[in-house]
This record gives structure tokens, C-alpha cells and sequence, in this order.
């Protein structure tokens, strides 16, 4: 795979998900407000009609203004800041749906398999099928992959999970990146300061608001530190989008396995990659569950010096 083109790709800043206005005057941050209900538009709708027409009733400019407002907020034209997240949401599908290349291209807004195979190759290095059979990938191992023999049943483990169900999620929040093995990230910390002072400046705390982040790529397809995350709180109809502050609602309804960590502990990071590993490669396929491509969700709660952080992993039979 050509690194200089996975890093233009996978890499980029203008695949941020939503765009940052802090620096600019009010008058500018109506751009911003119109060009992130475009950004999520597109990643709710990959599959369908994302031609210039389109956006731009959804972001409220006319065809004229709208495609030149873009290019000059993501750095890229439509069709290639289009082209960019099919391309990435069907790499993440590739390593965790078992339906075929085909089906992928259509369910990711490719009009054809050759198409897709095409500008896969283009832009990732590889044909769709080299890429599913030999990217290193998180998902459950089959019975007779030798892998599974080295993670037995263990009760302790086994009393951790939960089968919960969420609902589609409102929300408010800032998109951010910066993820890390470390789980310290203070782009992260700072993008949840910023929203509680949107929020404490329009008197929406509530003492039972839930504290969320919900990772909007694949670790396996983009690099942690690029991986787009949504520092974000559940929210009422009537709220509208303020500057950097997105109002998005999530596909996340559907089954999820949960477990909940302390994220005052020292040794967080190698417990949280222990319970993983035992997640995929033993408690789910003992259970027939698979990963599902819906979004991964952390829900955050505090009793005194004490963070606890519920993790929400989506899974389908």
C-alpha cells in the first residue's frame, strides 16, 4: 500500500468530521454551522444521492457559493471529500461484515463493484478483497482459529458484560481527534471544556446529563491519532447547532455488549486492551455475536474522585 497516499487519505485534517471555529469571528461561524450539517449529512447518507445539489440545500448555499465555502473549510473538492469517507466506511466494513465486496460498494454509494475496486485500489493500494484478507482487524475469531484456543472461558471476565440496547442518539457536541493507547488526549479534554461552557453559557446542564464519546472511525482503518471522536451530551429537540457546537443524531440504535472501568487506575490502558481482546476473541463468538458497523460509545460518571467510563461496543447475530 502506498504511504504517502493512506496518509493523504487516512490522514488528513480535513477529515475531521466537523469543522472548528474557535479561531473565527461570529459572522464566519455561520459557515461552520451550515458546512457541519453537510459533513454529517454525508456520513448518514453515504449509500445515497451526495451530489452538489444536494448538499447544498442541506447546508442552505446556493451551488454557486456552497462548493467554493467547502473547498475552502475541508481543503477538498466535493466529489473528493465524498469519495474519501465511502472509501473509509467501506474499508471498516470490510474488516467486520462477512457480506460481500459487492454489497459493500452499493451499501457505501459505489454504483458498481468494478467502480468501487477501482478507486479502493487508487486510494488504498490494494484490491477490496487483498485488504479484508490481509488487514490486521479486531473481530471475533472463528472456532477453529488457533487464536481462540489461547483465551479460555474465564468466569471473572465473563461477569463484566452486559447485552444493553441503545436507542438513535441527539446530540450536541465537538468533533475532535487524538485518540491514543494511553487514553490521555488533550485535544479530547479540551474539545469536552469548550462544550460545557457552550452549555453553562445556554443553561442546558442538568444534574443527570450524560456524559458521552462516540469514536466516529475504525482504529483499524485510521490511526489513533487521526481517528475523529464526538465529545458530546444527549439533548432536547428545541437545541440548535451553534458554531463548532454540531447537533447530529447517530444511527446507534440496535444491541450492544457493555463494560464499565474505573478511569482512575493506574494501570487503565492494559486492562481496558485485556478486557478487549477477551470481548472479541472469546465472550463474543462463544455467543454467535459480531461486531456491527454502528458507532462505538462511551458513556462517562463520576462519584467523587472516581471516573467511571461504560463502554458500549455494537454488535449484531
Amino acid at each position: 500500500m502506498p504511504e504517502d497516499r493512506r496518509e493523504s487519505i487516512l490522514s488528513s485534517e480535513s477529515l475531521n468530521g466537523d469543522l472548528d471555529c474557535t479561531q473565527t469571528n461570529p459572522d464566519a461561524a455561520g459557515h461552520y454551522v451550515g458546512m457541519n450539517k453537510v459533513l454529517a449529512f454525508i456520513d448518514n447518507n453515504l449509500k445515497d444521492d451526495l451530489s452538489l445539489n444536494t448538499l447544498a440545500r442541506v447546508s442552505g448555499y446556493s451551488e454557486y457559493h456552497f462548493h467554493r465555502i467547502f473547498h475552502a473549510l475541508t481543503g477538498k473538492t466535493l466529489h473528493e471529500y465524498v469519495c474519501d469517507r465511502r472509501i473509509i466506511a467501506a474499508a471498516a466494513r470490510l474488516l467486520y461484515e462477512h457480506n460481500s465486496v459487492t454489497r459493500i460498494a452499493f451499501d457505501c454509494g459505489f454504483s458498481s463493484s468494478s467502480s468501487f475496486g477501482r478507486c479502493f485500489k487508487q486510494q488504498l493500494g490494494c484490491s477490496p478483497s487483498a485488504y479484508r484478507r490481509n488487514k490486521g482487524r479486531k473481530r471475533p475469531l472463528n472456532p477453529t482459529d488457533g487464536a481462540l484456543k489461547r483465551i479460555m472461558p474465564n468466569q471473572e471476565m465473563e461477569s463484566l458484560f452486559r447485552l444493553t440496547t441503545l436507542p438513535d442518539l441527539r446530540v450536541a457536541g465537538i468533533a475532535t481527534q487524538g485518540l491514543s493507547k494511553t487514553f490521555s488526549s488533550s485535544t479530547i479534554e479540551q474539545a469536552f471544556k469548550r462544550l460545557f461552557a457552550w452549555l453553562a453559557k445556554n443553561q442546558l446542564i442538568k444534574s443527570n446529563m450524560l456524559v458521552m464519546g462516540i469514536t466516529l472511525d475504525t482504529p483499524e482503518v485510521v490511526s489513533l491519532a487521526e481517528c475523529r471522536y464526538f465529545a458530546c451530551v444527549p439533548i432536547d429537540e428545541h437545541v440548535k447547532p451553534e458554531g463548532e457546537i454540531s447537533v447530529r443524531t447517530f444511527p446507534s440504535k440496535g444491541r450492544y455488549i457493555s463494560f464499565s472501568l474505573d478511569r482512575t487506575r493506574p494501570d487503565f490502558a492494559d486492562v481496558f486492551f485485556g478486557i478487549s481482546d477477551y470481548l472479541y476473541g472469546c465472550y463474543m463468538p462463544n455467543r454467535g455475536w459480531f461486531p456491527d458497523n454502528r458507532p462505538f460509545v462511551e458513556v462517562y460518571s463520576q462519584a467523587g474522585p472516581t471516573v467511571q467510563i461504560r463502554f458500549h461496543v455494537p454488535v449484531t447475530k
